[in-house]
């Protein structure tokens, strides 16, 4: 029985096509990610997840990310990664059994719903928490992911993680741009998530649960609290109904099995 969680994390919506993902005109993006090509990084994503699974066999792939955007229909981020991963492999004979170990996420709004709600449904399936974590995704997201969301927010054992980084590659820009676009893509990265996770760490308060809204169009709510009983005051808390702070709403993750005390 798998015990390693692989979470990736979506950031678009891949609306299908000939080009397998190459093309940008295949994705739904903003425009800070046309300029850096990312969703060559989003297919590389996808290539290195089904990697990691064929490597390893008691890994378990969870793709991540609801239905964020309104023009892309009730069409979630993580069933389009799966379709593309699909149409990429299904020819592969591997993929016959790696893809019994991939499951979608469908409500995440942000990084730690990517994080929580992947923790959520490998329970769903399996009536146990994983072990080990992998996470695949952006470098420059690495500090967010492990040193905020897993280590402060969750308590889980950073010993037990893995991250696997890549880049976006701006590959139109000369280099004095291609520097400046790295620091602004560092800055942003603290000034619109980091600094925000910081004070707010299961961001359940403006700006980001404002971000989150805006991300919910169809108005989706999972049900992670009927099936993770363990942690269902905790999935309650960080709904962010009741204003609490953030050392009560992690005392409600004691008892978890990755929590040793």
């Amino acid at each position: 029985m798998p015990s390693n969680l692989v979470i990736l994390p979506c950031h678009a919506i891949w609306k299908g096509g000939a080009c397998y993902g190459e093309s940008a005109q295949e994705w739904h993006l903003v425009d800070f990610q046309k300029v850096g090509y990312d969703h060559l990084a989003f297919k590389n994503h996808i290539t290195q997840s089904v990697s990691y699974l064929k490597e390893n066999s008691d890994a378990y792939l969870v793709i991540s990310g609801g239905q964020t955007k309104a023009e892309s229909g009730p069409v979630s981020e993580s069933l389009s990664y799966y379709q593309l991963a699909r149409t990429l492999y299904e020819q592969e004979h591997f993929f016959e059994e790696v893809k019994e170990r991939i499951t979608t996420e469908e409500f995440a709004r942000d990084s730690f719903e990517n994080v929580l709600f992947s923790i959520c449904r490998f329970y769903e399936v399996f009536q146990r928490y994983p072990e080990r974590i992998t996470i695949v995704g952006f470098e420059f997201k690495r500090a967010r992911f492990l040193d905020h969301h897993l280590h402060r927010a969750l308590r889980f054992p950073l010993e037990k993680v893995e991250y696997i980084g890549n880049s976006p590659d701006p590959k139109d820009l000369d280099q004095e741009r291609r520097q400046k676009y790295f620091e602004d893509l560092d800055n942003s990265e603290y000034k619109f998530a980091v600094k925000h996770f910081d004070q707010d760490w299961y961001g359940i308060n403006a700006p980001l649960a404002t971000k989150k809204m805006g991300r919910n169009p169809y108005n989706r709510h999972h049900g992670y609290q009927l099936s993770n009983p363990a942690i269902a005051s905790f999935l309650s808390g960080v709904n962010g109904s009741i204003p609490v702070s953030n050392e009560q709403l992690r005392s409600l993750l004691q008892g978890v099995p990755w929590i040793k005390e």
